[in-house]
């Protein structure tokens, strides 16, 4: 393991930049997450990706609590980093109210761009073009790989390292789809707390409604915002 990571800054506007690692493998994320000077603190880790127009104002309410709870407990957000669905809504709460928390993207180097960042193809997404980076984001640890699942363990992996002594940690998921059913299995293999948000549409409510569940996954209605940052602050504080 490198005994010093490259730390650098993605400039996204006036005032407005990210710290960025690009560590070479999943051996170099402890020293990573010290030089960013992440560890021991409470983890969200927030699953999810397109939100659709029917779920849009459940999901983007249930967002800002958690962006709320985040700041209150001075915990750590993880999420995939991409200026889309899910984890874009998390990066505007966090702008909008003007919160401090640390939002970490996790994403496969392959499948993103940024301002002065890679424009070459990625052949493995949809019209070959990665994705932007969303801009309100912390910081960014970009990891090997050219598909969007290639980050999970690194998802998981990341937040354990975080919460280091602590052990508190959990993951939120809304809505959803093959990647996040990944991130999920991931997250439990880890006897990491699944907070399912109900009513959020996809997986989040396939698995709200299934009669078989496991024990670590407590289903909470997105609407429900008091039950929401209750439950969270259960699981973190």
């Amino acid at each position: 393991m490198n005994k010093f990571m490259q730390i650098e800054k993605i400039v996204f506007g006036k005032n407005n930049y990210a710290l960025c690692a690009l560590p070479n493998d999943i051996e170099e994320l402890e020293q990573t997450v010290k030089q960013m000077g992440l560890v021991d603190r409470p983890v969200i880790v927030l699953i999810g990706g397109h939100i659709l127009p029917e779920h849009a104002n459940i999901t983007h309410q249930a967002i800002d609590m958690i962006a709320k709870v985040a700041e209150a407990l001075d915990a750590a957000v993880i999420c995939g980093g991409t200026d889309v669905g899910v984890m874009a809504a998390i990066g505007k709460a966090r702008a909008r109210g003007g919160y401090q928390f640390p939002l970490i993207g996790i994403s496969p180097e392959g499948t993103v761009t940024w301002p002065e960042g890679p424009r070459n193809a990625a052949p493995f997404l949809p019209n070959n073009e990665r994705e932007q980076l969303e801009p309100h984001h912390s910081h960014f640890i970009l990891v090997p790989g050219n598909e969007f699942g290639d980050e999970s363990k690194w998802i998981v992996r990341t937040a354990t390292m975080i919460a280091a002594e602590r052990n508190k940690s959990v993951t939120v998921l809304a809505n959803g789809g093959k990647v996040s059913q990944q991130d999920v299995e991931e997250g439990l293999q880890v006897e990491r707390p699944l907070v399912v948000l109900a009513g959020t549409g996809r997986l989040a409510d396939d698995i709200a409604e299934s009669q078989v569940r496991n024990k670590l996954i407590k289903v909470v209605p997105a609407h429900n915002r008091r039950l929401l940052a209750e439950t969270l602050r259960a699981l973190l504080a």
